[in-house]
């Protein structure tokens, strides 16, 4: 690990958190007011979509690191799974700190909002 190089505890627990969410599914529609009719879905189903937004969020905000660390396994679209290989590769220090704690911060937020909505029932384990 060179010095530009940081472990940051946030990547260990947000793939922990990615993992037990993006096995379970949930049910959309059921009083949510948002005109889906009880479609089944699980968190792998907006991975692209969470992928996209980082992307463009990083185009947008002109944090052309980010931009490339987020590339640099091709485009996002073409990416088999974006956000489990970003949490993977954030997890083994392979960003700098500026980069994994730009994306850490939005990525946590996506994730534990996720989580409040729809996490697991039964918060036992």
């Amino acid at each position: 690990m060179d010095a530009a190089t940081v472990a940051d505890p946030r990547a260990a627990h947000l793939l922990g958190l990615w993992s037990r969410l993006s096995a379970q599914h949930v049910t959309l529609g059921a009083g949510c007011g948002c005109g889906v009719g009880g479609v089944s879905v699980s968190l792998q189903d907006f991975e692209l979509d969470i992928a996209d937004y980082l992307w463009a969020e990083s185009e947008r905000l002109g944090v052309a690191e980010v931009e490339a660390f987020l590339l640099a396994r091709g485009p996002i679209a073409e990416q088999q799974r974006p956000v489990q290989d970003l949490l993977e590769r954030l997890e083994a220090e392979e960003a700098d700190a500026t980069v994994a704690d730009w994306l850490l911060t939005r990525l946590t937020r996506t994730l534990e909002s996720f989580s409040k909505l729809h996490g697991p029932a039964a918060s036992n384990g």
